[in-house]
This record gives structure tokens, sequence and C-alpha cells, in this order.
């Protein structure tokens, strides 16, 4: 029975991951300059790769001056950082949703959340790129980053920290290596997808959201099946 339960509460909280799809950046409106250098800078990023975009690109297929950009951010690197801290909140958001509707096992609730991980990087793909490099993006001067960074990270150690004294994962190993362990799988499965190597592996691209999900369960079933079913005290 409660096999059957957990098992409905990962169906439920993992649908089809969306596909990654480039968004025309909506025509500037006044009073909109932000959000819509963001929205093109993302356009190009798509059309380019992230390092090649321009202020003066991104202001170009804005409409506006070269200089418009400048009233927002100080430079590029302001931009991709204002770019990353709405990524990491998206990733924050879904992490949070997805959390609050499964009540299973502290294993289900760590394959939920590497499936939160993989739909987000796969469903962002320009984002998860930006995100995966901190040399195009100030993280120490952005505290919005660092807490939404940190959120998704405590909760990992907390629920390894719970699968512990569940008895699934190992009480002698350190919770913040385990979490670590997991999310580095998480990570790679996810720019394995992101990069496009899947097909290299004999993954059609309509399996690669149900393949990268069986991937990442079977990785946390391994590391709580080796451990011996006695609750931690």
């Amino acid at each position: 029975m409660q096999a059957s339960q957990n098992a409905q509460c990962l169906h439920c909280l993992c649908p089809t991951m969306p596909r990654a799809h480039t968004v025309p950046p909506r025509p500037y409106h006044h009073g909109n300059l932000r959000q819509a250098l963001i929205e093109a800078t993302l356009a190009l990023a798509e059309e380019t790769g992230i390092e090649q975009v321009s202020l003066r690109e991104v202001a170009k297929r804005v409409g506006v001056s070269s200089g418009a950009p400048f009233r927002h951010f100080a430079d590029k690197r302001a931009l991709m950082t204002a770019i990353a801290e709405e990524a990491t909140r998206q990733l924050r958001l879904m992490v949070e949703r997805d959390q609050h509707a499964c009540s299973g096992t502290a294993a289900d609730r760590l394959k939920a959340l590497g499936h939160s991980f993989l739909a987000w990087a796969t469903g962002h793909p320009t984002q998860f790129r930006l995100v995966s490099n901190r040399a195009l993006f100030d993280f120490a001067a952005s505290p919005s980053l660092a807490g939404h960074f940190a959120v998704v990270r405590e909760l990992t150690v907390q629920l390894v920290e719970q699968a512990q004294r569940e008895g699934a994962l190992p009480a002698s190993q350190q919770a913040a290596e385990l979490a670590l362990a997991l999310r580095g799988s998480a990570y790679g499965l996810a720019r394995m997808a992101v990069d496009g190597q899947l097909p290299q592996w004999n993954v059609a691209s309509s399996d690669q959201a149900a393949v990268l999900r069986r991937s990442l369960d079977l990785i946390v079933d391994a590391m709580t099946r080796a451990t011996p079913s006695t609750p931690r005290p």
C-alpha cells in the first residue's frame, strides 16, 4: 500500500518535462525596458550562445539606443546577474511546489527534488548554461542568488538527514557529502541533456524526459538499497 502511494506521489510530482523553445521578446513599451532587455538577451543567447551576446546587440534587438541598457544595467555582467537571479528563483519555486505536493518518504522526496531540477534545466537550457558558468555573472554581489541556492542546498541536506534517520542512507556518511553526490548526479544528467549528448547513448529525443527521470531514480535507489534498513536513532 505504501509503495503504491509513493508511486502515485512521484507520478503526480513529475509531469513530462517541458520542451525548450525560443519565445520572441515582446515589443518594447515605455516603462518595461528592463524586462524587454532581459527577454532580448535570452533570445539572442539561444541564437548565438550566451557568451557572444553584447549590450549593443541587445539594444538593437529591443529597438533602443545603444546607451539605453545602461539605465538598468551597469554592464553585461550585471544584466547576466539579473537573468541568473530570475532563473534560480524559478528553480526554487518549482522545487518548493513539487516538494509541497509530495508526502512520501525522504527517498521519494529526493527523487522529486532531482526531477524538479531536471525539468528546470531542460526546460530553460539557456538559463541553465548561464547559471552553470559563474564567470558570466556576479554571484558574490547578489544576495538573491545566494538565497535561492541556499534554499535548494539546505533542502537537499535536510532530506538526506531525514533519509538517514529512516535508515535509507548510511548514518556514517556526512549528510553534506551525500547531498553533493545527489546534486552532482542530477547536474550531470541535466548537462548531458542540454549539451545534446543523450542521442550518443541511444536515447531518442521523445524519450529523454522519461529516461532522465528513470536514471535519476536509479541513482537514488542504488544509494538507498545499499544501506541496511536500520533507522538512525
